[in-house]
């Protein structure tokens, strides 16, 4: 069978399609910005919003959509994994530079509130469908 390029098709979307290779090049741009903002000087960081914790939180909303995104066939456990061992790398990384602890249990919890925000509808969704009614007559 075929793969369906169509955007909204039935059929299987292949992984090599365009909005395949997009989500893929998009989640390394939102990874490769989460670890300039962290290895570069912070006056060089852009400031989106006036609170550090909603930019952690936001950054790591992104990047997890973006990685369920990429990873289509991976499990969201897996994926889940991925970005909290990513926000404890990025957060342990401050301990080098001689950072206090406490902050960066701070931003980790940030980090991790974005990929719950982002995990959230889906988890949600999946547990509705259980209580779904039984189509009668097929």
């Amino acid at each position: 069978m075929e793969p369906d390029r169509s955007l909204m098709g039935r059929g299987p979307y292949p992984s090599t399609g365009p909005l395949a290779v997009l989500a893929r090049a998009g989640f390394l741009i939102a990874v490769l910005a989460i670890v300039l903002a962290v290895v570069l000087p912070p006056r060089f960081v852009p400031d989106f919003v006036h609170s550090l914790y909603l930019q952690h939180f936001a950054a790591f909303y992104v990047v997890s959509l973006l990685h369920l995104a990429a990873s289509p066939r991976t499990r969201i456990s897996a994926i889940a994994l991925r970005v909290v061992a990513f926000a404890t790398v990025m957060e342990s990384f401050h301990l080098l530079t001689g950072a206090r602890v406490r902050p960066l249990i701070d931003n980790w919890a940030a980090d991790v509130g974005g990929l719950a925000a982002a995990l959230a509808p889906i988890a949600v969704a999946r547990f509705r469908r259980r209580f779904e009614r039984p189509t009668e007559g097929v």
